[in-house]
């Protein structure tokens, strides 16, 4: 048991460093010792698998992390009603749920995440849940209540957080996507870029966050290239590649590096780039069905560009 709560600390300090992908190996380590010791079922398991299903969200693997997340939530409850289970742990899976597509799902875990922190006076759940929230109502098209969410949370993060903190460029980000899913692009072409100057700051001062540099260089890309301005959503979707592409094992596939061979693709047919544009989007298939699903819908998209090219 010790040994286990050795690696488990282990696989946090990685976590904690932005360091998935050595994470996720001890986090499989001590889960076989676990096992071994027939204490899978225990809270000491269910903290594990949250915090292993993290590292794989975070490193583009949802699929898996929504079925660790799913043994976490069944070993904290008490009862069908999930009361006992953590805010943290219901926003987690609310995120991973948003990212698979299950929207409805997503959108009552959420708002449960957020009135239990609430309940228990969780600030910083509160936040994350009042962002999470946000990004859910966007994607079902409520702009009006995904505007209300970033307008509760801007004011906490102003008072809690020192400025230059991370959280702020994922805030204009957030911003950035609201303007663009309602069409505004005088707000949505220049803040996308305050969005990406923050967390290239960050990157290249701390040398962390490239995973956050790659989806907000990604996100602007959508921008850009909705705007009419493919030649620039080319140069930040590649860029997004490449970051994500360092020291990654050739067999890795993950719904991120997905995302940026899509993004690539979607820029390089708008101009007329078809055999590139090929090329990229069939490589997406392969990380977005893999870490995705083959229904997802950005799989089903890279899909039907990749068919489309032949």
């Amino acid at each position: 048991l010790v040994e286990v709560s050795i690696l488990t600390n282990l696989a946090a300090a990685y976590n904690a460093a932005g360091d998935n992908a050595n994470a996720i190996p001890v986090f499989e380590e001590a889960d076989s010792r676990l096992a071994a010791l027939g204490r899978d079922g225990t809270q000491k398991a269910g903290t594990l698998y949250n915090n292993w299903a993290l590292s794989l969200f975070q490193i583009g693997r949802p699929l898996d992390a929504e079925a660790l997340f799913r043994r976490a939530i069944d070993i904290a409850r008490q009862d069908a009603s999930e009361e006992s289970v953590s805010p943290m742990l219901l926003l987690n899976y609310a995120r991973t749920l948003r990212d698979l597509d299950h929207i409805d799902s997503a959108t009552d875990y959420a708002d449960r995440a957020f009135a239990k922190a609430e309940r228990a006076g969780d600030q910083v759940v509160m936040n994350q849940a009042l962002l999470e929230r946000n990004r859910i109502y966007r994607v079902r098209g409520d702009l009006s209540r995904s505007a209300s969410m970033l307008a509760a949370v801007e004011p906490r993060l102003t008072q809690s957080l020192p400025s230059g903190h991370p959280a702020f460029a994922a805030l204009v980000s957030e911003q950035a996507l609201l303007a663009d899913a309602g069409g505004d692009f005088t707000r949505a072409l220049p803040l996308p870029d305050q969005a990406v100057n923050m967390a290239d700051a960050t990157f290249t001062k701390h040398g962390t966050g490239v995973d956050f540099l790659a989806v907000v260089l990604l996100r602007r890309s959508g921008t850009r290239l909705r705007a009419g301005r493919p030649a620039d959503a080319a140069v930040d979707a590649a860029r997004a590649r490449d970051l994500l592409q360092r020291g990654v094992a050739a067999d890795t596939r993950f719904s991120t590096l997905g995302r940026a061979h899509l993004a690539l693709a979607l820029a390089l047919h708008a101009q007329s780039r078809d055999a590139e544009a090929s090329d990229s989007a069939r490589v997406a298939v392969e990380h977005l069905e893999s870490a995705l699903g083959a229904d997802h819908p950005e799989t089903r998209t890279a899909r039907q560009l990749a068919a489309s090219q032949q």
